[in-house]
């Protein structure tokens, strides 16, 4: 059974596997200032699941110093073997490919297989990067249904600070504090007489994480360069003129165009006001929020439409890269997201149901996508500072709809 056709997924390959986490550990260790407690798994054995949140891009070597000496095959989305180097390196690795925000039945014999070879497999739930220093994607609840099928144990990483060290939303990484804290969730045992809904309840709550809060207890300095540029590509609203899309950032300052609101980032990462007169929020949790609310109100309207001109790419199955298919209107309304321009040489109508979006993967100020299995549209809007609005919107709609389906 171990050895079904396409089923098999190798070790992660160990001389790779350590130099990697032995050289990012010192780096981890003495400049980003990495603490890791796994006292509450000593004396634990493979084969487990380890599930972690997913807070930044760091993510992935802090999960990997936390649990060594062992090496895990991590599940990551299909995408990132569309790149063939990326993918040779993966492939090293022992990275078990899935398509996104659907059943890929490939992924589940792979981790069948590397469960059944007494391997530790790594999973990221939420499957998108924080927004806002909380979790930022939709955890599909199939996770809790594949973890009680092999009943075996399940390690939590929670992760704190890691939003604060690299947002999404910039390139430059900021030197203060992670801590990393590793524990036992479930035995197989337990596994196998908790109900789902438990079993998903309890593992979303062991991975949970808000930095801000986090920071708001711990008061940790971070040093770094330019520590809020970029952040304009997430905070999209002015507290002051409540304009949208009028933000601009430089060095530590975000100010608004339309009004000189102006908002000073400190060395703690939260916002001061830059003027006597400014209104802002500290952190970008409460701006965030602030966002949020204002966006709920439009959300809600029965005829709530979004219209914003884009690009669109395609990523054709198999192959690395995006091909440009065409430009266009994107709109967006509580039953679907409907793109009506060229596709290639036609001039065509793509409706995407909003039922069917669990999430939007998006770069902050470059794109977002639609999946669809290994078939991926992408949306570049001309304006690249409306794209966090976007996403946001079809979040909240999805939300709205997935809390019916649950009440239902």
């Amino acid at each position: 059974m171990l050895k079904k056709k396409g089923a098999i997924v190798p070790k992660p390959n160990a001389f790779l596997y350590y130099t990697v986490c032995f050289f990012a550990g010192l780096y981890f260790r003495w400049v980003l200032g990495l603490r890791v407690d796994r006292s509450a798994i000593k004396g634990i054995r493979p084969p487990f699941f380890v599930v972690a949140g997913h807070t930044s891009w760091l993510d992935f070597i802090t999960v990997s110093i936390a649990l060594l000496p062992g090496r895990m095959n991590y599940i990551a989305a299909y995408n990132f073997f569309r790149d063939p180097v990326l993918k040779f390196l993966l492939g090293l690795m022992g990275v078990i490919s899935k398509n996104q925000f659907t059943r890929d039945n490939q992924a589940i014999l792979k981790t069948r297989y590397a469960i059944g070879a007494g391997r530790i497999v790594a999973i990221f739930p939420h499957g998108c990067l924080s927004n806002e220093g909380r979790p930022g994607g939709f955890a599909a609840p199939s996770i809790a249904k594949l973890i009680k099928t092999f009943e075996i144990p399940v390690v939590a990483v929670q992760i704190n600070g890691g939003y604060l060290t690299r947002p999404r939303w910039t390139k430059r990484t900021r030197r203060g504090r992670i801590d990393a804290t590793v524990t036992r969730l479930f035995t197989g045992e337990e596994l196998s007489t908790l109900s789902t809904d438990v079993v998903y309840r309890r593992l979303l709550g062991a991975i949970d994480f808000d930095d801000y809060r986090w920071q708001r207890n711990h008061n940790v300095t971070f040093k770094g360069n330019r520590l809020a540029e970029g952040a304009e590509l997430v905070l999209y609203k002015c507290p002051g003129c409540k304009g949208e899309f009028s933000l601009r950032s430089g060095g530590n300052r975000l100010f608004c165009l339309d009004c000189d609101n102006e908002a000073v980032m400190n060395n703690k990462l939260f916002f001061e006001p830059g003027r006597s007169d400014s209104i802002v929020y500290d952190g970008f949790d409460t701006w965030y929020d602030f966002q949020q609310e204002s966006l709920l109100t439009e959300v809600h309207d029965p005829g709530f439409r979004m219209t914003a001109a884009t690009s669109l790419q395609w990523n054709e199955p198999g192959k690395y890269g995006y091909q440009h298919m065409g430009h266009g209107t994107l709109s967006l309304t509580r039953e679907a997201i409907i793109y009506e321009g060229k596709v290639f040489d036609k001039t065509e109508t793509l409706i995407f149901d909003m039922k069917d979006i669990v999430m939007v993967p998006f770069a902050a100020g470059e794109y977002f996508e639609i999946a669809s299995g290994s078939d991926i549209r992408r949306f570049v809007l001309d304006d690249v500072r409306m794209m966090m609005k976007w996403v946001l919107a079809i979040r909240l709609i999805r939300d709205e709809y997935y809390e019916k389906k649950t009440l239902s």
